[in-house]
């Protein structure tokens, strides 16, 4: 376990996450272990590229945006409700996803709680 907690420490501080580092001396054997599997779990090469991105200039033509269609779940079949869900799904899984921020009562007709 030493060996992993020495792996876990040199990728923290090599990421500049030292603050991580207290929180795990102070844990109980159980909760150090587990927190030593989750540092060693992350691939934070993939992470800090991913934060990159976020500053990246996105080119977006308005010219070419629509308005998209809605459908009210609550005027589906199961059925037909399932199966949307499980194409939502695969369309995820396969990263060809767009993300929509919606006003005026639209995440009430998508099911979305407030809290």
């Amino acid at each position: 376990m030493e060996e992993n907690y020495s792996k876990a420490i040199e990728i923290l501080k090599t990421y500049h996450q030292e603050h991580i580092i207290e929180y795990i001396d102070r844990a109980n054997t159980k909760l150090k272990n587990e927190l030593i599997k989750q540092v060693l779990s992350i691939d934070f090469d993939e992470l800090n590229e991913l934060y990159e991105k976020t500053f990246e200039e996105l080119f977006v033509d308005l010219e070419e945006l629509s308005p998209i269609s809605g459908v009210n779940p609550d005027k589906l079949s199961k059925e037909k409700l399932e199966d949307y869900e499980k194409v939502g799904v695969e369309i995820i899984k396969n990263n060809k996803f767009a993300v929509a921020t919606m006003a005026g009562g639209q995440g009430t007709r998508l099911r979305i709680s407030k809290g």
